[in-house]
């Protein structure tokens, strides 16, 4: 979910209220990822669809950005949570990524051609636990090492001719058989690599700590993150076409391989391949420096122009409820898995995707007004709000008050 936050002074405990513009920015990842997982990606000349070439492997960069922000949202906002309460609202962060990664490995089985993001999600929240108190430009810097060392990594892993344990994402069946491999799929070979992707929960856990009510801050991200985008994609067109990249990849195929099929995968749908010249790629999911560059600066742009658009009166009123479903992302993602592991409408992708799009809209209008959160969001929220509430409630976290509760008097 996505609140801006202050503090009350009664508690020093973060007060939530809803920042429409960020919920607007989820809502958009939210349909664009539901297009990215209905669509296919290639159509059956080998040639990319609209969707392979605009919605994929970008929505999902802009999925855990949007996250990051809400992580920033939950631990303080503009001013990270300190002390005891920063350790006590990390062990509500702690349940709640556990929480969502169960609901992850509990609907793959239900649909099971999807790699669901959710387990992934669950652990780029833990891992980004350590880093809620840095600065923005701290945290800058560490989205940036990843985006540099997290490919190499990656590259190193497919040279060693390490694989996913579930091509079609993890389940809790590879957790309990193979818990080695179970996590390196998390980490490392899966389709979200948490050493790539927690980039982007990091880098909006660094714009999530700015005053994104702000013109000037929007205007910045719109620009920025376009430029960042643009310079991405032809830093790569350069790497590729001008200095032989894509010829060395496409000797890779061996003979008697269909150039123009060949061709299309490296630029629209690229394997991961143990070549240096495989980081030059800028295909959705290829978790090369230029595709999450790419993915991120689009991210980014999407993100400023949302929070310029919602400052207009009209725009605030249309867009109403693309954020409320926004603010049931967690809900609208797991029913949507279960509609597409009981092929309803069979190879009809119109049809679904217009189905579920309005079926999201009305659900989420129409649930907010009568209950208000949403049915997961409210059980996640519920749960890690009371271990938050426990954890506050004891001075185990402290080194000098394990054991007694806050206001006891010393042992």
């Amino acid at each position: 979910m996505s609140e801006a936050v202050t503090k009350t002074p009664q508690s020093s405990a973060p007060a939530k209220k809803r920042f429409l513009g960020v919920d607007v920015a989820r809502g958009v990842a939210l349909f664009a990822m539901l297009a990215a997982n209905i669509y296919d990606v290639v159509d059956e000349n080998g040639n990319p669809t609209l969707a392979g070439m605009t919605v994929t492997g970008r929505s999902a960069t802009m999925f855990v950005m949007v996250a990051g922000i809400s992580l920033a949202f939950i631990t303080g906002g503009r001013h990270p949570v300190r002390g005891h309460l920063r350790r006590a609202t990390s062990v509500g962060v702690a349940v709640r990524a556990v929480l969502i990664a169960v609901i992850g490995l509990s609907i793959a089985y239900a649909s099971p051609d999807l790699e669901v993001i959710l387990p992934n999600y669950g652990l780029y929240f833990l891992l980004a636990i350590p880093l809620i108190g840095l600065r923005p430009r701290t945290l800058a810097a560490v989205a940036g090492g990843l985006v540099v060392v997290g490919p190499l990594i990656i590259l190193g892993a497919t040279a060693l001719g390490l694989q996913p344990v579930n091509e079609d994402g993890p389940t809790f069946t590879d957790l309990v058989t193979h818990p080695l491999g179970f996590l390196l799929q998390l980490l490392v070979t899966g389709g979200f690599p948490a050493v790539v992707y927690l980039a982007y929960l990091i880098a909006g856990l660094a714009i999530g700590r700015l005053d994104l009510s702000s013109t000037r801050v929007a205007t910045w991200l719109f620009g920025g993150g376009l430029a960042l985008a643009v310079a991405a994609w032809f830093a790569s067109s350069l790497l590729l076409f001008n200095l032989g990249g894509l010829q060395h990849l496409m000797a890779l195929a061996g003979p008697g391989a269909d150039p123009a099929a060949v061709r299309n995968d490296i630029l629209w749908n690229a394997d991961r391949v143990p070549s240096w010249w495989w980081l030059a790629v800028r295909s959705h999911h290829s978790c090369t420096p230029f595709d999450a560059l790419h993915s991120l600066g689009v991210a980014m742009a999407i993100l400023g122009g949302v929070l310029l658009i919602t400052k207009l009166r009209p725009a605030r009123r249309l867009l109403w409820p693309v954020g409320v479903a926004g603010a049931m992302t967690l809900t609208i993602y797991s029913a949507h898995a279960l509609v597409l592991g009981s092929g309803l409408f069979g190879n009809r992708p119109n049809a679904l995707y217009a189905v579920t799009v309005a079926g999201a809209l009305i659900f989420a209008v129409v649930w907010r007004r009568l209950f208000g959160q949403g049915p997961l969001e409210r059980i996640v929220s519920a749960v890690s709000a009371r271990a938050r509430r426990a954890a506050m409630s004891w001075q185990w976290l402290t080194p000098r008050g394990r054991g007694q509760r806050v206001g006891s008097p010393a042992a």
